[in-house]
């Protein structure tokens, strides 16, 4: 009996949630900047969280299609399998995940830890997948056996059956079965980052003012000292007391000691976190907010556009759909639209429209149906030329002699 029949039964597979098995992210010492990064904390960083954000919901909305190869091109099947149209069961079942909210789900998985597992737990009459359920890293566990195949313990469970389980992977060491961790290899550049929010969050919070120290003339005690200390902080610290005059007495005068943060570069520190972490995902910096310099995606934000598509969500995209056509019938694969990606302004798309419809490229109702809108009668013939009559128009010119006497005209 398979995993999931038996998961079905005693009902021991947990799917979410914390588990008996640590987290990843959880193993690592603290960073040379003294705070701890794991897959949780560096989503606190902002740029590390536009960054999975933007990458999980582009993934995420685009359709998916079921494509099989006819008169040597790919087109779309009829009627596409349900491990496409519904992977999830969410479409026919609100308690499972919609296919947008899944693939976000495995996106997620993918873009902070490498890997991204699901569990098939249905299949059709001829025993091809036709529903999987996301499970969260933590939950599982992977080996390379003897043959190089992998092995599979779910909560501590093995998997009997290795074709149960769907596992995507990023970058990949030779000989390894998992793939390895964006964030596990950029946790100094993270922590860097997560440093430098929190000493702006601690200087903000200690009322703007530079640190620094109180003199007086002699010598005081523990308790007069602590005394003049606590009373300076309460009159002084705090936002609500940030530019406030302060009154010294008793011969007291306060000294600065400490550098502002455009001296500290605090601010050129948070500006280069951000462009780190594009970096390290490979998302435009305008996309972040970084729209302050020159870049070399493109010239301007449609060809941007195109580049991220690319060089970025191509490589994603694609790992996606290998493990989608693996769970195909033989001869059909699995891809994914990325036209609205590409769609240009209005005077630009409808431009490239009229070429591909002069050229004999796009028919009219293909044309409608790249805007949405309903076919019409006639639209089909792709050798109608815009200018003219339509091709498909069967009434064929009078022969000569035919009709009425031309009237005699003098020359």
């Amino acid at each position: 009996m398979s995993l999931f029949r038996r998961g079905a039964e005693r009902r021991t597979i947990q799917q979410f949630g914390d588990s008996s098995i640590p987290t990843n992210g959880s193993l690592m010492t603290p960073t040379a900047s003294g705070v701890p990064v794991n897959d949780q904390t560096a989503m606190q960083l902002i740029a590390v969280q536009a960054c999975v954000r933007i990458l999980s919901s582009a993934i995420s909305r685009l359709p998916l299609n079921a494509m099989v190869m006819r008169d040597g091109v790919q087109v779309p099947t009829p009627a596409a399998p349900t491990i496409v149209v519904d992977p999830f069961g969410g479409a026919s079942n609100t308690r499972f995940p919609t296919r947008r909210a899944g693939l976000k789900q495995m996106a997620i998985s993918l873009l902070l830890r490498g890997n991204a597992y699901g569990i098939v737990t249905a299949r059709d009459h001829l025993y091809r997948p036709s529903r999987i359920a996301v499970l969260h890293p933590d939950l599982v566990k992977v080996t390379m056996n003897e043959d190089g195949g992998r092995d599979y313990e779910v909560n501590r469970v093995a998997v009997d059956d290795p074709r149960d389980m769907v596992h995507l992977t990023g970058m990949c060491m030779p000989g390894s079965p998992t793939g390895l961790s964006p964030i596990g290899y950029a946790r100094q550049s993270i922590g860097l980052g997560l440093a430098a929010e929190r000493f702006g969050a601690q200087f903000f919070g200690q009322g703007a003012h530079l640190s620094g120290v109180i003199t007086v003339d002699g010598d005081l005690d523990k308790q007069r000292a602590r005394q003049m200390k606590e009373g300076f902080e309460a009159s002084h610290s705090g936002l609500a007391n940030a530019h406030a005059i302060g009154v010294l007495s008793g011969g007291a005068k306060w000294q600065p000691i400490s550098v502002n943060p455009e001296d500290a570069q605090f601010l050129q520190t948070r500006a280069g976190q951000n462009l780190d972490m594009a970096m390290l995902y490979g998302v435009p910096p305008h996309m972040l907010g970084q729209v302050d310099r020159t870049t070399s995606w493109g010239t301007g934000i449609e060809q941007q556009a195109i580049g991220f598509r690319v060089w970025t969500l191509d490589d994603w995209l694609g790992t996606f759909e290998d493990a989608w056509t693996a769970m195909l019938p033989r001869g059909q694969s699995a891809r994914f639209d990325t036209s609205e990606l590409e769609r240009t302004d209005t005077a630009g798309r409808w431009s490239w429209y009229a070429t591909a419809r002069t050229i004999g490229g796009m028919t009219q109702n293909e044309i409608r149906a790249k805007e949405g809108l309903p076919p019409i009668e006639g639209g089909d013939d792709i050798a109608a030329p815009l200018n003219s009559a339509h091709s498909g128009d069967s009434t064929p010119p009078a022969p000569p002699g035919d009709g009425p006497p031309a009237l005699d005209k003098e020359p």
